[in-house]
């Protein structure tokens, strides 16, 4: 039988354009507080469509390597503790998902339990807030999901653990990729605001247990939804 080699994957145009962004970051050219230059300029620099330079930047979002300032433009952040240069395909595969699942189960309800017992009250109302935001985005896909992202960042500052919420963020940056991808049903996302509000009502009670078990339910739900067997919440088709 003959040997076989498999072809190498080519990475995808989005792929290159983090990768050389994070390469200028690493080297030093870019630094925090940098401000990076528009989508056009940065498209017309690399020689591509904008659509890719958006997509790689809403990934070094996501991954919380750049931040965006509604009015002032895109920049740079400290770099946290997630690699950056990550094979975006092999996110997709289930056992990584399953695996991060597992992860959120841990980290995330004792961050909910923690947060219902050393919430202060200005950590309620920033959780209120991104509660609202989570409201106020449901007829946007790519809002919401911005929105509950940072519903679930607020409520891990609420818990007031440090370790802990650096823990959430390298493990949600990396889940909220793949969640990104799939589509999710209008009922999908308002189940998934009302599960927020459960969470918040508990820890607003002061009550650990209630929101443990709040936050064990979401995950359950999130993770039902992702693996495409949560009824008609999802249509089990990537997005594009």
């Amino acid at each position: 039988m003959p040997n076989f080699r498999p072809i190498p994957k080519q990475p995808s145009i989005p792929e290159v354009v983090l990768e050389e962004i994070y390469r200028l970051i690493s080297a030093g050219e870019l630094k925090p507080g940098d401000r990076l230059p528009s989508e056009v300029e940065l498209a017309s620099r690399f020689g591509v469509g904008r659509s890719s330079i958006r997509e790689a930047l809403r990934a070094l979002h996501l991954l919380g390597v750049i931040e965006v300032i509604q009015g002032k433009g895109t920049f740079v952040r400290q770099p946290g503790i997630l690699p950056f240069v990550i094979d975006w395909s092999r996110m997709a595969q289930m056992g990584i998902i399953t695996e991060v699942m597992e992860a959120r189960q841990f980290i995330e309800v004792l961050l909910a339990q923690l947060a219902a017992e050393r919430a202060t009250e200005e950590d309620i109302e920033a959780l209120r807030a991104a509660l609202d935001a989570c409201r106020a985005s449901l007829s946007d896909l790519d809002s919401d999901i911005e929105a509950g992202v940072n519903f679930h960042l607020t409520l891990a500052e609420a818990a007031h653990n440090q370790v802990l919420a650096l823990m959430y963020r390298t493990i949600y940056d990396l889940f909220l990729e793949t969640a990104r991808r799939t589509r999710v049903s209008p009922q999908a996302a308002q189940s998934r605001v009302q599960e927020h509000e459960r969470i918040f009502q508990a820890i607003v009670d002061r009550d650990p247990e209630a929101a443990a078990k709040a936050m064990q339910a979401h995950l359950e739900s999130a993770y039902r939804l992702l693996m495409g067997t949560d009824g008609d919440a999802a249509d089990g088709e990537e997005r594009v």
